[in-house]
């Protein structure tokens, strides 16, 4: 008999710890899920479209609260702006671009530049059309292939990176086109996609010889010239800008020769932002305030980035009111 029961006993024991460690793993994995979705805005990500013309941008008229409470409104175009876009192009503003345009999750819309650059300009409304991993291909596919014209005036801002992307599109990449059902569904998927990018070599091109690299940059180009052709034979403008990596700001890194080369030879004018600096005058320290990491911006960097903008909207709408 006291065998028996201290058998009862054992695995009464063994079903104690089993239903208290199930219990444990339950409360932290709610705990978890709800930390992520209130302190990382997990669980919400921004959903987008797919095209085989521009590849994928965020979908129209959606809201979302993201990192550190950052607040991320598309209005009824797709852009990032706070108002809605009439059919009316005049006096409308659309930036182009890829993630530092658009400015990251971890940005609300009227801290990006494209909101700053605007703001005080009487009459003149902007919207943010740029998407995540875009290059230049995907503006070119926007508003060229897919023939998206809601605006008089457009700036146009890469990296010069964007110009070896090829057109890029949404498989692949860590964003969703159908919303996770959970935070920790996001995180996953966004970890399996880091570790996945452990499988390739550190430099996309480590297998491009430089003829193929040239050729590649100068169909960049040549799109990105067309699309300035189409723009003005239409009577818009269009300003294009270059925007430095941290390495260009803060070590003096060269500018890329080939890209500078192709614009040249391409009649593109493009504003180098990195020339633009030095009329700032800034310190090591307020050069590296700029950046949020070696590519994206910081607020900080976002009215640095809006203020030098600023000053060629303003020559060009001062041209056009003379004309």
């Amino acid at each position: 008999m006291c065998g028996t029961k201290g058998n009862v006993f054992a695995r009464n024991k063994k079903w104690t710890v089993v239903i208290v460690v199930l219990c444990f793993t339950l409360i932290s994995v709610v705990l978890a899920e709800l930390l992520l979705q209130k302190l990382m805005g997990l669980g919400n990500p921004v959903i987008y479209d797919s095209s085989p013309l521009y590849g994928y941008r965020p979908l129209p008229n959606r809201e979302y609260v993201r990192f550190h409470g950052a607040k991320i409104r598309f209005n009824n175009l797709g852009l990032r702006a706070e108002r809605d876009f009439d059919a009316d192009r005049h006096n409308k503003i659309l930036f182009l671009g890829d993630s530092v345009t658009y400015g990251g999750s971890y940005i609300n819309n009227d801290e990006l530049f494209s909101h700053l650059a605007v703001k005080g300009l009487e009459k003149y409304q902007s919207g943010n059309a740029g998407v995540n991993a875009w290059g230049v291909e995907n503006v070119y596919g926007l508003i060229v292939d897919a023939n998206f014209l809601p605006a008089e005036i457009y700036v146009t801002t890469f990296p010069e990176g964007d110009f070896y992307r090829g057109l890029r599109t949404l498989r692949g990449l860590p964003f969703f086109s159908r919303s996770p059902r959970f935070a920790l569904n996001e995180l996953w998927l966004f970890f399996c996609h880091r570790q996945n990018g452990k499988r390739y070599k550190s430099s996309p091109h480590a297998f491009v010889d430089k003829k193929d690299l040239s050729f590649v940059v100068e169909r960049a180009v040549k799109k990105l010239k067309e699309m300035d052709i189409l723009l003005k034979e239409k009577g818009f403008h269009h300003l294009l800008f270059i925007t430095p990596v941290g390495a260009q700001v803060l070590e003096g890194a060269n500018k890329d020769p080939l890209v500078e080369k192709m614009l040249m030879e391409y009649d593109l004018e493009p504003n180098y932002i990195v020339d633009k600096l030095d009329e700032y005058a800034l310190s090591d320290m307020e050069k590296d305030e700029i950046f949020y990491d070696g590519v994206h911006l910081s607020r900080r960097g976002h009215e640095i980035w809006a203020s030098i903008i600023r000053n060629e909207l303003d020559k060009l709408i001062a041209d056009t009111v003379d004309k």
